[in-house]
């Protein structure tokens, strides 16, 4: 056979296919299949190309990093049903993924990273994990901890749907209290512009705004009135307090929650007092005026589960690993060789059957 100057040997794909192949990879969006149909090959070949050239050894940890977990039971380690993600929230890239988020097997992780690489670590965001704190504190000695400011007004959010659901079923099921609160709730939990054109109300029988329903709304309960008057406090706390004043700020929210006397509100309580130091650190802005939050690992995940859904499934936790970082991390590059190999892991053995 003549050799083909235009690509390696035992490989039928030219040079400049390869590296259309090795472009579509970096897109999520495309599954494997996708990729072989679009370049006319099989998807075996595809996923050996990936497998032998995409490599992805340890990237090097960053100034200001972030871990997230991903539930996934098929794709984490035995026992887990979450992976651990780590981003870069200065170079917006992901950095690992790591099939357990348990705290002794993220301990062996960056323990096993030098010690000087682990002091270069500034900052670390984190959710409310108890565990990625106490891995944080344990192997990056010169770091910040911060409490993603999202998952705290999330918190909040569904304290307040607690309450607002406890009144709700306080009221008579055929009664203005139960329908306005039942129908019209989202006036309370989202940003609406309320000086909207009156419509035709069916059940009061005249024309309302939204601000015309929200007033009825906030004048059914005084406590109704008081927990979402807290809500937006805590909110307008986390879009304008800086971090000089988010100690002095935070501490008279603490006070105001305590006074209020919610029950639904005791576990935000136990939150803030807890997550405390976390949470001021969160109004650091030490890169492009940006407050310290998970939302770049919060935005992989979304990535993530949108490629796991257009691929129907994952298991293959190796191949998902190294392609995903390939296409969410522009310093990771391909290497196109000669070897060939295959990440496929090995099948069960068939049992005994008889023909029949």
């Amino acid at each position: 056979m003549e050799d083909n100057p235009f690509t390696f040997t035992g490989i039928s794909e030219s040079y400049s296919q390869i590296r259309r192949i090795m472009i579509d990879l970096r897109n999520l969006d495309y599954t494997y299949l996708n990729i072989a149909q679009r370049h006319h090959t099989s998807v075996t070949t595809v996923q050996r190309y990936a497998d032998s050239w995409i490599i992805v050894p340890r990237q090097k940890l960053t100034e200001s990093i972030g871990i997230d977990e991903y539930h996934s039971p098929v794709l984490s380690n035995r026992n887990n049903t979450y992976l651990c993600i780590i981003v870069d929230n200065v170079g917006r890239r992901l950095l690992e993924v790591l099939p357990s988020r348990k705290s002794e097997y993220l301990k062996r992780y960056f323990l096993n990273i030098p010690i000087e690489e682990r002091r270069q670590v500034k900052y670390v965001t984190i959710d409310m994990w108890e565990s990625y704190k106490n891995v944080a504190h344990s192997v990056f000695p010169n770091c910040v901890i911060a409490v993603d400011p999202f998952h705290v007004i999330k918190n909040i959010g569904s304290a307040f749907t607690k309450v607002r659901i406890r009144i709700m079923n306080s009221f008579d099921y055929d009664s203005n209290g139960y329908y306005l609160l039942k129908k019209w709730h989202k006036l309370l939990e989202s940003d609406y512009n309320l000086d909207n054109e009156p419509r035709y109300n069916h059940r009061f029988q005249t024309k309302l705004n939204y601000r015309d329903l929200f007033n009825m709304i906030l004048e059914l309960n005084s406590q109704l009135t008081k927990a979402y008057r807290l809500k937006e406090k805590y909110r307008e706390f986390n879009r304008n307090a800086t971090c000089e004043n988010a100690r002095e700020k935070l501490e008279q929210l603490l006070m105001e929650f305590c006074k209020a006397n919610i029950p639904e509100y005791d576990p935000i309580i136990n939150m803030m007092y807890t997550w405390e130091e976390e949470i001021i650190h969160s109004f650091h802005k030490p890169y492009n005026d940006r407050k310290l939050s998970n939302a770049l690992s919060e935005n992989i995940n979304g990535k993530i589960t949108a490629h796991i859904t257009v691929s129907r499934g994952i298991s293959n936790f190796a191949r998902f690993r190294n392609r995903l970082i390939y296409a969410l991390n522009d310093t990771v590059m391909y290497k196109v060789t000669g070897f060939l190999q295959s990440l496929k892991r090995p099948g069960k053995p068939r049992g005994n059957y008889k023909k029949k």
